[in-house]
Formats: C-alpha cells, structure tokens, sequence
C-alpha cells in the first residue's frame, strides 16, 4: 500500500509540474489529450492518426466523410459538387465561392492542384504519395522526377548551378502540367482524370494528404538546392504565425510538447457547424499520468488510452463502477501470418506453403477464449481481415470459425497425421510435423497470445511450438525478410475500399509480408480494377475475401482492434442531454473525430441521437 501511494504522489508531482510548465496555454472550451505531440502541419507530409486529426480541424479538403451515419458517405466540403463522367475516369469539382482562407483569400481550384504536385513529388518523401497515382500519370511523373533529380546529382559540380536547379524546377513544372490528369479550368473549377476508373477516389479526395494548402505562404519557405535539385521547404511556413488554413479553425499558439491552442476561424463559409470557440491540446505520453490528468479534470476527452490496466477499466464499467470509458472498434486488424513461399529461410520445406495446414491451424484456434481470457479488453473477434461494416456495400463472408475435427481432417487431406499413435502429426515418410516457429516482438502481449495459441495447436493437431520473441527492429527485419514460419501482425485501412486490405495479399505488394502468391486471388482484383460497375466490382472484392479467408488463408484474423476513448457519455441512463458530457464522437469504425463537432455541454444544449453517436443540435 505505502509503495502505489508513493506512486500516486510521484505521479500527482509530475502532473502538477507538467500543468504548470503549459500555463503559457489559455484554457479552452474543450481540452483533450493525446500520447504525442502534432508532429507537422503539412498536409502532405501526414502520415500519424494525431496529425491528420488535426489536419480536418484546420484544413478542409474536397470532401468529407459524413461519419454520423453507417454508411459513411461522401459528402461536400470546399467543392459545393462534383461531376463525374459516364467512364468513370475524371472528376470536375466546383470550389464553393464562399471558401476561404484565415488571411480572406478565395479558396481557388489552384490550391489543390498545386498542394496536390507537392504530394506527388519526390522530393517530399510524402508517406501517401502513391494514393495520387490513380491519377492520370502521376506515377509517371514521379519516376520521370526521381530519374531526373538522379541524373541532376551526377552532374559535375560546376553544372550543379542554382539557375540549372531553377531550369529543372521549371521543365518539372511544365512536365506536370502537361501530363498529369489535374487541370484547373477556372479559379473555382479543378478537373482530375484518373488513369483508371477508382471507385474509391471521392474517399480519397476526404483524406488528409489531399487537402489544399496556401501556394503564396508555403513558396516563401521554399528553396532549390544546387547541390542537388532538389526543392526544399522550411518548416517554419506551418508555425502559428505563418500558417493560412481554410478548415474551421486557426492555430493560435504551439509550444512542442507542451500543446496547442486553436481558435474559431471567422472566414470558414460555415459557422454554424462549429461547437466549441477554443480548443487546446494537451500532449501526456506517460500513460499512466494521461489518466491522472483526466481524472483531475484537466480535460474533456483523452483521445488514446493504452495503459496496460485498460481490462480493469472496463471491468469497472461493466460493474457500474464507471462510465468514462469506452471502446471503439476500429478500421484494422490483429492477426498472425502464415509463411506461404514453398521454402523457409533456411532452405527446409515450408508445411505452410500448403493452403490446407493453413486452414488446419485455423481451424484450431478458439479465439473467442483469447479475446476473453487473454486479451480481456473488449475487442472483437474476427474471422475475416476486412472489419464487417466498416465499408458501405461490402458483404463479409463467414470465414473459418474453432472446429478441431475439420482441423485435423485438414491437416490429414495436407499428409500430415499421426501414424504413430505418439499424437504428433507426421507425413508419409514417417518425418514429423516440424516445431512451428511463432514470431513477434517483445513486450505488450504478443508474446501471450503465441503461448495461448501455441496450446491450442498442440492440443487440436499435436503438433509442437516455439515462441520467437524478438526486439521490434529484428523482429520487422525478419518479418520483411520472411524469416519466419508464423508472425504476428495487424493493419489499419488507409482509405474507404477493400482494396486498402485486399492488397496484403497482392503477388508483389510491398506489404506482402508473406510471400503469398495466388493466381486466382490476383485475378479477382484484376478484374474488380477495371469493372465500372459499382455493384459488380464489389461482388468480386467480396469474392477475393472469401478466397482468402476460407479457402487460402494467407493470415489468420484474431480480433479486430479497438480504440479506447475516456470521456463523460453525452446522455444520461433516462436518454437526457448530460451537462459536463462530451458531444460529437462518432463510433464508425473509421473512427474519423471532426473537431469542430465536439463539445462540452452545457445546461439547456439540444442534441440529436444518430446510428453512429450523438451531435450537437
């Protein structure tokens, strides 16, 4: 007892300091936390959940996701419309005439294309740079660059000259201009042709990267280097006192790792939909003081709970205890892959290469038990990689569900049974199923989750286990390198599609960690790829699920994940607006938060109660 209230006060003592340290902060209308720091305000550079969260609150790009509702439509934003022509192949968007910046400019067509050229640039070493390649040739274009800036660099130093930099800066210019599918037609009107129909690009055009920015400030910060070509942006153009957004809010203070301070935008076209005037953030990475500073009300929500406690939590919940805390089901998935190259690294026969000992292995797991007893935090359990539900008009299949007598029964038909009556699996040779080697990193609860699993292959197949725990940059290396025989994993869709899940298993794929290779599954996203048809293609994206999650089995799902949020429910037991509550979090699994839609309420606040969450009336 005497040691957890030492821990209490140390961790009291570092609140108070770290509170103290952000007093430099105005409070705010609503506060909350999150474990990180914003790592950038570019847009195009994106790529962390905190930054692009930040991204809706102070950009708006084309279009946003209506994430009130389960099928999570695409709705507009800066465009008012869009057209799309009967090929499917280019988009007009209509910039709305009310959009502006925070400075009072227009909000031009010329925005997005040029904000949308620095993404596909190489020179950005954009993360979702390859998301603009379903335009029309961008992939082109970046390889031209890439090769050129290359060619550039092997010059000699007396031709690396600033006006050769500025010459390749202007023939790059021209060379986007004239092939790459983005035109502006007028200062309102952005016309995108696509190299190939994307039914997914209106999802696209909601997503961070794709947000516009303001081309006069950021060309102040930009450079060309001699040395290399190359073009350089200074950070300093997303400071506060730099930085024009056209979102729904401004940055007014940012202090790193102290927090940030946003304000109403009084230019955004759209006032109405704003709930709180201020918001401040307040970055805790320890977890356990990021509880203690929520539970001494120092803000409204905290944004990521992941403290090891969490079943505890929700323990209490259930027991009536709390009702703080929640957990949400996300876009992605926990799973363990299956080595499918038909040799391991060592050059030994891999048994995995055969699609009927991966459903066998399958079969033998009770994940509902793993979920409940091991994991013990919420989540659900999953049977199929892509969330069912989190994609409007995609039907899941069933996938495999526990059945240890199909189990072996697969594992027989493989040529792996117990002839011996030793109860371990052998094949016709007499030699033995091989130790099946299980990998993943150290710490948190992988390594729980490989003995659980590891029992019930011994107890269903007879079959022997090894766990290889390893340090996260190994344990990545050998992952890519597949130096494995079983490892765990887990995704996180990017975009709307099933495609952003599908594609693991693309012969190829650079996120292909399991050497799968499957001519029919290639075909079915061939064939979805250059279907028009909305409800055809997804009949076959439906179909390439339900080849790899009940017949090939290249990975095999555990639970889907969840986020976990704390924060005051909006209503009480009765269905009563709740004051002191949190409005406006949204519980689709895409788990997109619109800041200018959260809010504390207060006494006499209206709401209304959607299939997704409750928002301010």
């Amino acid at each position: 007892m005497g040691k957890l209230i030492a821990i209490f006060a140390l961790l009291v003592g570092v609140l108070a300091l770290t509170l103290a340290m952000d007093r430099s902060i105005p409070e705010a209308d609503f506060t909350y936390i999150q474990p990180q720091d914003i790592f950038t305000l570019d847009p195009q550079a994106m790529s962390y959940n905190q930054d692009l969260r930040m991204a809706y609150a102070i950009y708006e790009p084309l279009a946003h996701w209506d994430n009130e509702v389960a099928t999570f439509d695409i709705i507009p934003a800066a465009a008012e419309r869009w057209e799309i022509s009967d090929d499917g192949l280019t988009y007009t968007f209509h910039i709305r005439d009310a959009a502006r910046w925070s400075n009072g400019d227009p909000v031009l067509a010329e925005d997005f294309r040029y904000a949308w050229q620095r993404a596909i640039m190489p020179d950005s070493v954009a993360d979702y740079s390859g998301l603009f390649f379903v335009i029309d040739g961008a992939e082109a274009f970046f390889d031209w660059r890439t090769e050129a800036l290359e060619a550039y660099a092997e010059r000699p130093a007396s031709q690396r000259t600033r006006e050769a930099a500025l010459a390749l800066r202007e023939e790059t210019n021209q060379r986007f201009a004239d092939t790459v599918g983005i035109r502006t037609l007028d200062d309102h009107t952005l016309e995108v042709r696509l190299a190939r129909p994307t039914a997914y690009f209106l999802d696209l055009c909601a997503f961070g990267p794709f947000c516009p920015v303001h081309p006069e400030t950021v060309e102040k910060f930009v450079t060309v280097k001699p040395e290399s070509g190359r073009l350089d942006t200074d950070k300093r153009w997303t400071k506060p006192w730099n930085l024009v957004c056209n979102g729904p809010y401004v940055v007014e203070q940012w202090q790193f790792k102290r927090g940030m301070f946003l304000r109403r935008n009084p230019q955004y076209w759209d006032q109405d939909a704003i709930v709180s005037d201020t918001i401040r953030t307040l970055p805790v990475q320890d977890g356990n003081t990021s509880i203690l500073a929520y539970e001494t009300g120092a803000a409204s929500w905290h944004s990521d709970v992941t403290v090891k406690y969490i079943a505890d939590m929700l323990a209490q919940k259930r027991e009536g205890k709390r009702d703080d805390i929640h957990a949400l089901s996300t876009f992605g998935t926990y799973f363990w892959s299956f080595n499918c190259r038909p040799k391991l690294s060592d050059g030994r026969d891999n048994p995995f290469h055969d699609a009927g000992v991966r459903r066998a292995f399958a079969l033998s797991v009770d994940k509902q038990a793993i979920v409940e007893k091991v994991k013990r935090s919420g989540e659900k359990v999953a049977h199929v990689l892509i969330p069912p539900g989190s994609i409007g008009g995609f039907e899941s299949p069933q996938g495999l569900r526990l059945d240890p007598v199909r189990a072996r029964e697969e594992l027989a038909k493989a040529g792996w049974a117990d002839r011996d009556g030793n109860g371990v699996p052998e094949n016709e040779s007499g030699v033995e199923f091989p130790v099946v080697e299980m990998l993943c990193s150290t710490g948190s609860y992988h390594e729980d989750i490989a003995m659980a699993m590891g029992r019930m292959f011994t107890e269903v197949l007879g079959v022997r286990t090894r766990i290889e725990a390893k340090e996260s940059k190994i344990y990545k290396d050998d992952l890519k390198q597949k130096d494995y025989m079983m490892a765990r994993g887990g995704w996180f869709g990017d975009y709307g599609d099933p495609t952003t899940f599908l594609d693991l298993h693309r012969t190829g794929d650079g996120n292909n960690d399991r050497g799968y290779s499957d001519p029919v599954f290639d075909d079915l996203l061939a064939r979805a790829a250059q279907e028009p048809d909305v409800d055809k293609r997804m009949t076959l994206l439906e179909e390439a699920e339900r080849y790899t999650m009940e017949d090939t089995l290249p990975v095999l799902p555990i639970w889907h994940y969840n986020y976990y949020y704390m924060f005051e429910p909006p209503l009480d037991d009765e269905g009563h607006v709740r004051p002191g509550g949190l409005v406006g979090i949204s519980y689709h699994p895409r788990l997109v938060q619109y800041m200018w839609k959260l809010g504390v309420l207060k006494e006499g606040d209206e709401v209304r109660v959607t299939e997704m969450g409750v928002f301010a009336q």
